[in-house]
């Protein structure tokens, strides 16, 4: 027999329907481990969907701020203790809250996020919000996020048709002079609206001495974290400094210790995992059982025990491409429908991608590992006896 010979090729395409069979369970366990890593890594996403708008290099925070919808306010006299430092070239207070938005349409409040900062020193980097700092700057004016969930009302197509929406934020009167794109929703907010620091102090009648946030941009080339280190050592002991990705990883890392998401959706892939190894195992201890004398005649004929556990390891991996290639394809459909469904960020890696192509290969080669105690039985002598 030729070494180029495909057996396991050949094998398992030998019967059609178990191939068929083999195909479907690998795609389907490749699908659940990537819908539940999706979903595991989308959450966490989500929850970082401000952070990732903010025009900023440094955030000042309250020592004990570890979520960003659970800020703690801190003097402002501390933003202005920092912004002469070498390096730094703006520090800006931002400030936040929930509010009661009423419904136009229905008259229902529903809680949305209200965020603010001074017009002249914009601190996000969304073009439609920086267009419309002016526009903010009127009084009881504020701009909706289009991206809110509908149980805000119609405020979008009302916009659009008369120029301006009145409805009432925290009993008040309040104008809706523009729009913006921001989402979010699952982790974060169910909707947003932004407007001036004035605007917000008399809304939520809120102390503007009082901010949530100190959004800092540094200077071209400045390294953030020696402007941490220098900084740090003359800072208040009630607050705190780190860059953005730090504040992000830190919101991250609070949601996955404060929830279970982390553990259901990983117990999830681990459960996909599995049920894929079973169908292969179950697969390749079969197609060994029906085959037995063909490995016994190879044993017969001279070939050793590890010719034939590569023919299994082949066959494992084979069935770990067939299965791997239209599982990928289907999951990256259903990222783009829930993405349109949930507003969670949702999208296709190269990490996710090779995460799972590495777990379904392993994932076969443990199953064909397994299945491979009936082939050490085939005996010559017992078969040919």
């Amino acid at each position: 027999m030729s070494a180029t010979t495909p057996v396991a090729w050949l094998q398992l395409i030998h019967r059609k329907a178990r191939l068929l069979v083999t195909i479907t369970g690998v795609t389907f366990a490749v699908m659940l481990m990537f819908i539940q890593l999706g979903f595991r890594d989308g959450l966490f996403e989500d929850a970082v969907t401000f952070h990732k708008k903010l025009q900023a290099d440094l955030v000042l925070l309250h020592r004990d701020t570890e979520l960003f919808f659970e800020m703690k306010e801190f003097p402002r006299r501390y933003l202005y203790n920092i912004s002469a430092v070498d390096g730094i070239a703006s520090v800006n207070p931002f400030y936040l809250s929930m509010a009661n938005f009423k419904n136009p349409k229905t008259f229902v409040k529903t809680p949305i996020v209200i965020c603010a900062f001074t017009p002249d020193k914009p601190v996000f980097k969304i073009p439609e919000i920086n267009q419309q700092t002016e526009a903010i700057k009127a009084a009881n004016t504020v701009l909706f996020d289009r991206l809110s969930r509908p149980e805000f009302g119609p405020i979008v197509e009302n916009l659009e048709k008369h120029g301006e929406v009145i409805t009432e934020v925290s009993n008040h009167q309040t104008r809706i002079g523009g729009l913006f794109s921001l989402g979010g929703g699952v982790m974060s907010a169910n909707g947003a609206i932004i407007t001036s620091d004035l605007n917000f102090s008399e809304i939520v009648n809120h102390p503007l001495e009082k901010v949530h946030m100190g959004v800092i941009q540094l200077q071209p080339g400045v390294d953030p974290q020696s402007i941490i280190k220098k900084v740090s050592k003359d800072l208040p002991r009630d607050v705190k400094l780190m860059t953005l990705e730090d504040f992000m990883q830190l919101e991250k890392d609070t949601v996955a210790q404060s929830t279970p998401i982390g553990f259901i959706f990983n117990m999830g892939t681990v459960i996909g995992c599995a049920f894929g190894g079973i169908i292969v195992y179950q697969i390749l201890y079969t197609q060994i059982s029906d085959s037995l004398v063909i490995y016994a005649t190879f044993k017969a004929i001279g070939y050793a025990n590890s010719y034939m556990v590569k023919v299994v390891l082949q066959q494992a991996f084979l069935m770990s491409l067939i299965g791997y290639i239209p599982g990928f394809a289907l999951c990256i459909y259903i990222y783009s429908f829930v993405q349109d469904a949930t507003r969670l960020p949702m999208f296709m890696t190269i990490t996710r991608g090779v995460m799972v192509m590495v777990l379904t290969i392993v994932m076969c080669s443990i199953a064909g590992m397994l299945a491979m105690s009936k082939l050490r039985s085939a005996d010559p002598a017992e078969l040919f006896g």
